[in-house]
């Protein structure tokens, strides 16, 4: 157990009583604490309640600008780099030369990979992506019309042989079997029947 002693020289203790101060004191110390904690509950809750309200207004303002259809927006657009001569145009005219331009600066080596050298450039951003979808389409539609193509072809020489087989066979047999004359004789034998009767 530990033990303190605590010695206070209290010259400026006159008329009110030690119990006094201390009580004073500790409620004073309890005021600025408890004000302290509303100050900053408040404040959290009017920063809450701020970003929404801005939150609200930013959104309200993009659905209004998007309500006024986005090609009647026009910004400034400096017409060359030397000049200072500023033209307002549509946002959507806008966009389509920064990707316009952003499509033709931009180099690609013919693997696809960003190049560094200009040497080394040989297609733009979108020649690269038309040259490989067109590949790629050409590619397949090729393979596709060969694939069927060999089908066909391989069923109309199977359906040719089956039929040529077919037609040398039933000569083959006929001949073979001499059916003309098994014809005849028979006739012979059905007319000589006739007669015996």
């Amino acid at each position: 157990m530990a033990k303190f002693n605590i010695e206070l020289e209290l010259d400026w203790i006159e008329e009110e009583s030690i119990d006094d101060l201390i009580k004073n004191e500790v409620i004073s110390n309890l005021q600025d604490r408890l004000i302290n904690k509303v100050e900053q509950k408040v404040l959290a809750k009017i920063e809450k309640e701020a970003e929404q309200k801005a939150n609200e207004v930013v959104d309200s303002f993009v659905h209004g600008a998007l309500e006024n259809k986005i090609e009647d927006l026009k910004i400034p657009y400096k017409k060359n780099g030397w000049g200072s001569e500023v033209e307002l145009i549509p946002i959507s005219e806008f966009i389509g030369m920064r990707y316009e331009k952003y499509l033709n600066e931009k180099r690609l080596d013919e693997h696809g990979r960003e190049t560094s050298y200009s040497s080394d450039r040989k297609l733009t951003i979108s020649e690269y992506f038309i040259k490989n979808y067109l590949e790629k389409e050409l590619s397949g539609k090729i393979s596709a019309m060969i694939q069927t193509a060999r089908k066909d072809a391989e069923e109309t020489i199977v359906k040719a042989l089956e039929n040529n087989l077919k037609e040398q066979l039933s000569v083959d047999i006929i001949n073979r079997l001499n059916i003309p004359q098994m014809l005849e004789s028979l006739q012979n034998k059905a007319s000589e029947l006739e007669g015996s009767e």
